[in-house]
């Protein structure tokens, strides 16, 4: 684990190391600051002590995670100005549309400082 004071806004963290309620790679200051996507809350909320930890320590909401299916839909619009933390507890097809959508998401950033 390290300060999540030190990542930079526009950073994405890909945290699929630990899978345990109790286990975290990430603090809950970087928790608290960016946007989290999941693969489900339902799986989130059960697995992924990063998530379950911050919720519990108060710097997350649970209604504030975004799952990998809500960036096709209206929840989708994902801030460039704070970190990106996307939270596995799965299968690694799902980590190939989060580094997908990493890449979308760094060829738009130039447009979006004009």
């Amino acid at each position: 684990m390290f300060d999540g004071r030190l990542v930079r806004d526009g950073a994405v963290v890909l945290a699929v190391g630990s899978h345990e309620p109790d286990a975290r790679e990430l603090d809950s200051v970087l928790m608290g600051r960016a946007t989290v996507v999941v693969e489900s809350r339902a799986t989130a909320l059960r697995e992924a002590g990063d998530v379950v930890m911050a919720i519990h320590e108060g710097s997350l909401d649970p209604d504030d995670l975004v799952t990998l299916a809500d960036p096709t839909g209206s929840r989708g619009d994902i801030p460039a100005g704070r970190p990106l933390v996307v939270k596995t507890c799965g299968m690694g097809w799902q980590d190939l549309v989060v580094a997908v959508a990493a890449h979308r998401r760094k060829e738009r950033a130039p447009a979006e400082r004009s």
